[in-house]
C-alpha cells in the first residue's frame, strides 16, 4: 500500500508523532548518525508515554488499528479457558500471567468462563506497560468480575515474580524489536535507521561480527543459501526474552499465541521482502517510518527458533498447531453446539466468528501455539486434534 493512500492523522495526533521523532533523532546523532531497527522499533513502540503500546491511542477493535481473535469472539477466550482449566486443575495453587493484556477482553471472556467450570486460578496477574490500557482492562474487569477484581494483580516488571500455573501472551511475540538484514553479493548487511533530508529512512551498514555470525548459523540451517539481494528479520534477543518468561513459572504451561511460521516457511526464497508489516487504522503496509508512534509495527514469529532457544534453557515443547486445531481441541465445535440461538441474526453472527477464527484464509492457518513447559509432563487438551510439532 503507497503512504499517501493511507489517512492523515489529525494535528494532535501530528504533534504526538513529531515529538517521539525528536526523540528517535536524537538517539540517531548520539550513535554517530544510526541505529539499529532494533533500537527504532522498541523506540517506537514502547518510548515511555509516547510510544505506541506507552501511549492512550486507541489501539485495538473496529475503531482502532487491528482487532486480535479475543476482540473477533468469546469464543476464542472461552476455548483457551478449557485448556487453562486442566492445568489450573492439575497444578495446586495456581495461577495465570498474561503478559500484554491489550483491551481486557481475553481476560474478561476467559475468568468468566472458568468462572462459570469452578476453577478460577487463586492469582491473575497482568504484566502491562501502559498506564492507559491498565486503567481501560482495570475499569472493564471491576465491571463484569467485581468479587474476583482483589485477586488480579497489575505488574510493571517481571523480576521478582514466581509462581506455577500459567503464562499466556496473544499476540505478543510479533511486537518484539527485531534486527533488519540483508544479504548482499554475499556480505551481511543491517538495515540501520538514519534521519536526513527530514525523515528517516534505511541506511544499510555491513553487519558487526555478532549479527553476521547469527545470520550464517541461521543460513547453515536452511537447504540452500540466501539469495542475493534477500531482505528478511531476525529477533537477537528472543532467547533472553523467553528466559524472563520462564523464571516467573516454577511449575507449568507457557502459552504463546501469534501469528508466524517455521524457519523453512519464515526464510523461504520467495519471502525475499521479509516479514515486516504495520497497521495504521485497519490498512496494512510496510512502511515503519509512517509517522513514528502512531502505528503498531510487527514481524511475524519464528516459531523454530522459539522451539530451540526453550530448548536451550530448559523449557520442554510440548506441542505446535494452529489456531484452527487449537481452538478444536479446546472443544470450540461444543461450545457453538451448546449455544441457545434466540434468532437468526444471532446464529449468522456466530457463524461469521467462527470463519474469522478457523477458516484457512482468514486467522485459522496464519496463526499458531506453541506451548512450552516445566516440570509439567502432562497431554495437552489444545493439541488432541493435532500436533505439528514435527513441522518445527
Amino acid at each position: 500500500m503507497k503512504q499517501s493512500s493511507l489517512p492523515i492523522p489529525d494535528p494532535t495526533s501530528q504533534s504526538h508523532s513529531r515529538m517521539l521523532s525528536a526523540c528517535i533523532k536524537d538517539m540517531i546523532e548520539k550513535s554517530g548518525g544510526s541505529i539499529g531497527f532494533d533500537q527504532y522499533m522498541n523506540s517506537v513502540l514502547y518510548q515511555p508515554d509516547l510510544g505506541y503500546y506507552s501511549s492512550n491511542i486507541q489501539k485495538f477493535g473496529f475503531t482502532g488499528d487491528f482487532i486480535t481473535a479475543p476482540i473477533v469472539s468469546p469464543l476464542f477466550s472461552k476455548c483457551l479457558a478449557y485448556q487453562c482449566s486442566q492445568v489450573l486443575n492439575e497444578i495446586k495453587d495456581s495461577a495465570i500471567l498474561e503478559i500484554g493484556a491489550g483491551n481486557g477482553v481475553m481476560a474478561k471472556d476467559l475468568l468468566l468462563e472458568l468462572q462459570e467450570q469452578d476453577s478460577l486460578p487463586n492469582k491473575y496477574y497482568i504484566f502491562e506497560i501502559s498506564l492507559s490500557l491498565e486503567k481501560a482492562q482495570k475499569k472493564l474487569l471491576k465491571k463484569f468480575l467485581p468479587e474476583y477484581i482483589d485477586n488480579i494483580i497489575w505488574l510493571n516488571t517481571l523480576s521478582k515474580k514466581k509462581f506455577n500455573g500459567l503464562v499466556l501472551a496473544n499476540e505478543v511475540l510479533d511486537s518484539l524489536p527485531v534486527k533488519r538484514f540483508k544479504k548482499e553479493l554475499n556480505i551481511f548487511k543491517e538495515m540501520k535507521v538514519t534521519f536526513s533530508e527530514n525523515r528517516f529512512h534505511w541506511i544499510n551498514e555491513i553487519a558487526d561480527s555478532n549479527l553476521a555470525e547469527d545470520l550464517k548459523k541461521l543460513e547453515s540451517n536452511l537447504p540452500s543459501p540466501f539469495p542475493n539481494d534477500y531482505y528478511s528479520e531476525i529477533n537477537i534477543q528472543l532467547k533472553e526474552w523467553i528466559n524472563k518468561i520462564q523464571l516467573t513459572i516454577e511449575q507449568g504451561v507457557i502459552l504463546f499465541i501469534d501469528y508466524g511460521y517455521s524457519t523453512l516457511d519464515y526464510y523461504h526464497p520467495s519471502r525475499s521482502d521479509g516479514n515486516l508489516l504495520c497497521h495504521y487504522q485497519h490498512h496494512v503496509h510496510n512502511n515503519p517510518f509512517f509517522y513514528p508512534g502512531l502505528q503498531d509495527i510487527t514481524t511475524s514469529v519464528n516459531f523454530t527458533a522459539v522451539a530451540q532457544h526453550a530448548e536451550e534453557i530448559g523449557l520442554d515443547v510440548k506441542g505446535y498447531t494452529n489456531q484452527a486445531y487449537f481452538l478444536l481441541g479446546c472443544g470450540i465445535d461444543d461450545l457453538v453446539a451448546d449455544d441457545n440461538f434466540s434468532d437468526i441474526q444471532s446464529q449468522i453472527k456466530i457463524s461469521q466468528q467462527l470463519k474469522k477464527l478457523i477458516m484457512p484464509e482468514e486467522m485459522g492457518e496464519r496463526f499458531k501455539v506453541i506451548a512450552l513447559t516445566k516440570k509439567y509432563d502432562k497431554e495437552l487438551l489444545c493439541f488432541s486434534k493435532m500436533n505439528q510439532i514435527d513441522r518445527l
